[in-house]
């Protein structure tokens, strides 16, 4: 069965306890299996600061959910959201346009499976804040680490 991959990003009052907010995340996670849908992630991001004030708040509860349904799911989903209270901002992407969770489940089972090969675990970086090299066709001619030029 092919059905269409989404993914909903909502922001949710950060002052809510938490037993609210689980409450919230299995209502919304139960809209989109009783519309025939499937919850392919559910990741709550945590508390954030907001780029601009909404609904005098400062800070939200970020959660990004990503899901396999069709277009009424999604204008259901999008209804709940817009009417729940708890609920300040959301925003709904269509990834893609014909998927089938049968396929990714497959896919997703055979990378857990597979141990990684050496060239992927040499090629990881690690994490820090290392200067990036340039790359080799930029022309640096021309350019100083500390040019006085600007003064």
């Amino acid at each position: 069965m092919l059905l269409r991959k989404y993914e909903t990003f909502f922001i949710v009052d950060p002052e809510l306890p938490d037993e609210t907010n689980s409450v919230l995340d299995s209502k919304i996670q139960s809209i989109v299996t009783s519309n025939g849908g499937e919850v392919l992630t559910y990741v709550p991001w945590g508390k954030r600061k907001l780029a601009y004030a909404i609904c005098k708040r400062t800070r939200g509860l970020y959660v990004l959910m990503e899901y396999a349904g069709g277009s009424q799911l999604v204008a259901e989903l999008e209804r709940n959201l817009r009417i729940d209270e708890r609920v300040m901002k959301f925003i709904t992407v269509l990834l893609e346009e014909r998927f089938d969770p049968e396929k990714e489940r497959a896919r997703l089972a055979a990378l857990a499976a597979a141990p990684p090969s050496e060239e992927e675990e040499s090629s990881a970086e690690p994490l820090g804040e290392e200067e990036e090299a340039m790359p080799e066709d930029v022309d640096t001619e021309g350019f100083e680490e500390d040019s006085k030029e600007d003064d």
